[in-house]
């Protein structure tokens, strides 16, 4: 008999979290559950989880570091290409410190290079986060036994691709919009590539905004949806930046750089979820926002 859905996506989330950061106590990866649009489940349960995740783990095939020109893939002048591309790519838009591509990511990125084109760098670059994003949604599988469910990716993918049309899948533009944000914050002269006018045209690029003449609150409860996004993405972020940052034996994080970057980030969303609430529009539409959800939120306001 199966889990009940509710259980099941507290385990994917915590399985997530943890592989992103396999150091981390079970307290820690508790805390950062409490702040997830999901119903928490007790630090025990977290304890328990965890344990068993390590020992899932260890039977694992530990992942491998692409190293450029050292696998056999860059023989064939099929998968040179787009291997180099990605390589230089990453290495730009995320640092010379950053890890390399590991196998995995690399194997997806293969199996979906024709959705992208390579002669843009803003392509490349959404290439390898699709790549890792399936290479990391895999690995999350492996960890609690399950079947790697891609139909939220592969829908994902084609849309973005052009190859299924209509009403665009909501996953589809957070996704892209995810990615790009990174990209805008590390490297914003990527955007100037003539791509990024198309991705534009495509909605991909352009924050929902309330319309101030019809008063639409759906487009507003979006909104707000995506502001509460952000700031649990923030708190994900700042949570592995930390434990990457111990790991490497500083001790002193709240003087560090990171810190101060992500704190900026979430005054930053902080503030524009104010000024949306100032509106009468935002407002209303926050009222129905918090109360369709049941579970902890970020924002909260009189």
């Amino acid at each position: 008999m199966s889990r009940p859905k509710k259980f099941q996506e507290v385990d994917r989330k915590l399985a997530e979290i943890w592989s992103n950061n396999p150091n981390s106590s079970a307290t820690a990866i508790h805390a950062e559950l409490v702040k997830e649009p999901i119903s928490p489940p007790k630090l025990r349960y977290v304890q328990y989880k965890v344990a068993e995740l390590k020992a899932t783990a260890r039977k694992l095939e530990p992942q491998a570091e692409l190293r450029l020109w050292e696998h056999d893939w860059y023989n064939d002048p099929e998968k040179a290409p787009v291997l180099l591309a990605l390589h230089y790519v990453r290495t730009d838009v995320e640092g010379s410190d950053s890890t390399g591509m590991y196998v995995e990511e690399a194997k997806w990125a293969l199996k979906i290079a024709r959705f992208f084109d390579l002669s843009s760098s803003v392509h490349a670059y959404l290439l390898f986060r699709f790549a890792a994003t399936y290479a990391n949604g895999e690995l999350i599988a492996k960890l609690l036994g399950k079947p790697f469910d891609t139909r939220e990716l592969d829908t994902a993918l084609l849309e973005f691709s052009g190859l299924f049309r209509g009403q665009r899948p909501k996953v589809t533009l957070w996704l892209v919009r995810d990615f790009l944000s990174d990209l805008k914050r590390l490297r914003p002269e990527y955007l100037k590539d003539p791509k990024t006018e198309e991705l534009g045209f495509l909605g991909f690029l352009e924050d929902p905004v309330i319309d101030a003449v019809n008063g639409d609150v759906t487009t507003g409860i979006d909104r707000w949806k995506q502001l509460e996004w952000e700031l649990a993405k923030i708190e994900r972020e700042r949570f592995i930046s930390e434990g990457r940052f111990q790991a490497s034996g500083d001790r002193d994080w709240e003087r560090s750089a990171d810190k101060v970057y992500f704190d900026d980030q979430e005054n930053d969303v902080r503030s524009q979820a104010a000024d949306l609430y100032e509106t009468p529009e935002g407002k209303a539409a926050y009222e129905l926002f918090s109360k369709s959800i049941s579970v902890h939120i970020h924002l909260r306001f009189p």
